[in-house]
């Protein structure tokens, strides 16, 4: 059993070359993207490959894509191929005006996930193994998997039927949650901004670990508060641990007394780094965090709490550092060596 179950949408991203408006770029590079795909790959070259459910076209886009997820050492298993066109975001230039990702493709083949599919399977730990001369051994300790959803299949009616699905799944198999909000508001179709922002808070109560940005959760409705209020918020809500991403600033994050780690509030500045895309860098930060964080224990020491928080927020934003020192989103998430080199390059300078 993977240590990560992690479900979302697997889409290509066309990312632009040089040029700062639309009219100055002279052409677009294909990139593998989706946030949730980002984090799969991200967990997978920091050392623990995920389960992943995701789906894709029938189309070339779709192949490339799962040559990609191969390639990347994700399992095929929950890597479902259906008839259709993958989704196309193209990245708009740096000083375009608008939203910085346009759509385009077939949103139910990769939002449109199956409610009476969702692999439960995946969510189980098995009591018991075999012993070599088939008797029965003792209960095995391993733990369920983390499960990590993102909240862009929440823009498909179907989509939001199989994550209501997952998290009720998830939640009787005794696996940790976390969610990114990831909110996109050119996805949501007319009328159903309402019917997408109830998901959403659905999906925030029922994970202990939320993630976004304060544009995020403005955009969903869920608060108008920044930095530590908005995590408050989102503790309210019901998450035990709130993560704000900051940009080149940095993550802050708000955690209660039920997290694992206990109660604390940490705020950790990002890297100075020559930055050449940010494409994907939250996913990367998210895939850092997860990596460090799950295997947070609480801290009793006289500052309340918040060691565990403060070396995944670290670990979050190295990782993110640097991503964005290539262009496009899952291809420049880095080897877990990497982050660990650079982390200490980065305290023997400060120290």
């Amino acid at each position: 059993m993977a240590d990560f179950f992690v479900a979302g949408e697997t889409l290509v991203d066309f990312v632009p070359e040089s040029g700062a408006t639309l009219r100055d770029v002279g052409g677009y590079a294909h990139r593998p993207g989706g946030a949730p795909a980002n984090v799969a790959v991200g967990l997978a070259r920091l050392g623990t490959p995920p389960a992943f459910w995701t789906r894709l076209g029938d189309d070339s886009f779709g192949n490339f894509l799962a040559e990609t997820l191969a390639d990347e050492g994700i399992p095929e298993t929950y890597v479902k191929r259906v008839e259709g066109k993958t989704t196309l975001a193209v990245v708009s230039p740096p000083d375009a005006a608008g939203p910085r990702f346009g759509f385009y493709g077939s949103r139910g083949v990769t939002f449109g996930f199956d409610p009476d599919a969702v692999p439960t399977e995946a969510l189980t730990t098995p009591d018991r193994e075999a012993s070599p001369e088939g008797a029965a051994s003792p209960a095995r300790t391993t733990a369920p998997p983390w499960v990590h959803l993102g909240g862009v299949a929440l823009t498909h009616p179907r989509g939001r039927a199989a994550t209501r699905e997952l998290c009720s799944a998830a939640t009787a198999a005794g696996c940790p949650v976390s969610f990114d909000v990831n909110y996109r508001s050119d996805l949501v179709p007319d009328g159903a901004g309402e019917a997408v922002s109830t998901a959403v808070r659905e999906a925030v109560a029922a994970s202990g670990v939320v993630l976004c940005s304060d544009e995020d959760v403005a955009a969903a409705g869920l608060s108008t508060n920044e930095g530590t209020e908005l995590a408050r918020d989102l503790l309210a809500a019901g998450a035990h641990t709130a993560v704000v991403t900051l940009g080149d600033e940095g993550a802050l994050a708000v955690s209660s007394e039920a997290s694992p780690w206990g109660a604390a509030t940490v705020r950790r500045g990002g890297f100075a780094v020559e930055a050449v895309d940010a494409t994907g860098a939250g996913d990367a930060f998210t895939a850092g965090f997860l990596s460090r964080i799950t295997g947070g224990r609480r801290d009793e020491s006289a500052d309340g709490g918040g060691n565990a928080l403060r070396e995944a927020i670290a670990f979050g934003n190295a990782t993110a550092a640097l991503s964005v020192r290539e262009v496009g989103g899952m291809g420049s998430i880095p080897s877990r060596e990497t982050v660990e080199s650079f982390l200490a390059e980065r305290e023997e300078r400060a120290g």
